[in-house]
């Protein structure tokens, strides 16, 4: 692509980025944190009722230009996570809302940074379904303990559908194909009582990510029932009782679709399991 290529809407939305655009409902703020008592950007954005922050060495590191122009109604293309800082003096732990990725729309600099993004998470891709090749009878063996479980989690969460941007291959296959060829020793990663528990402990658009992956995984033995238990215990450990509502009787299609939706969603926001 042309070095004068900007990140847009329209195209952010056709590589099927479209939900991790956020929106600024004022402008970028670069203050001390009340807690951390150290330099930090904060974003308020209107999809997220948190402050979520960005680190100065990402700014600085990645050389991102943060303009005064950058105010309410602006979009950014953003990946979030959440993390832990310690306090530099007493070393109490501080939660915070963190930007993972961030990129600017509207400026050619970001766009070339977005494609090495891309071309790294392909990469990362890549690598991820060539474990799966090499380790796929192990799955199950894996999957008997929180440790094996997790290890696991880790390398479906870097299976994706990333986009070429240079073009010179075709679109990565998707995540149903990867489910199909490998639904063996996935079936039983899926069955495990303490995979929503640690699913839900990744970041939103992580474990958002392997949801899709694991929810195309047939059961031989299971069946759709197998789905069905699935999705009831991701609801279960997410301690949302519309949630756990939702997913306690379907019967019908339309209720697995709503089913469906309503874990999504969850998901990929920034919620976490209520204490």
């Amino acid at each position: 692509m042309a070095k004068g290529a900007v990140l847009d809407e329209s195209f952010i939305s056709a590589i099927g980025l479209g939900e991790q655009l956020v929106t600024l409902s004022r402008p970028i703020g670069n203050q001390r944190h009340p807690v951390l008592d150290e330099q930090i950007f904060d974003l308020h954005v209107s999809e997220h009722p948190e402050i979520i922050y960005l680190e100065r060495s990402y700014v600085f590191e990645h050389q991102v230009s943060i303009k005064p122009t950058y105010d309410k109604g602006t979009r950014l293309l953003i990946w979030l996570q959440r993390t832990v800082h310690r306090h530099p003096a007493t070393k109490a732990p501080v939660p915070l809302l963190l930007a993972r990725e961030l990129f600017l729309l509207g400026d050619w600099r970001e766009f070339q940074r977005f494609k090495m993004f891309v071309k790294s998470m392909r990469i990362l891709d890549a690598q991820a379904r060539e474990w799966l090749t090499n380790h796929h009878q192990e799955l199950p063996e894996l999957a008997a303990t929180d440790a094996g479980l997790v290890r696991v989690l880790e390398h479906l969460g870097q299976v994706a559908e990333w986009p070429d941007l240079d073009g010179a291959t075709n679109r990565a296959n998707a995540l149903e194909a990867v489910a199909k060829t490998f639904g063996k020793g996935l079936s039983v990663v899926r069955a495990s009582p303490t995979l929503p528990k640690l699913l839900l402990a990744f970041a939103p658009d992580v474990r958002f990510n392997i949801f899709r992956l694991l929810s195309f995984v047939e059961d031989e033995k299971g069946g759709s029932q197998a789905l069905i238990r699935f999705l009831a215990n991701i609801a279960g450990a997410s301690g949302d009782p519309e949630l756990v509502r939702a997913t306690r009787e379907l019967k019908t299609a339309r209720d697995l679709q709503e089913a469906f939706g309503r874990v999504r969603k969850f998901l990929f926001s920034v919620h976490t399991p209520a204490a």
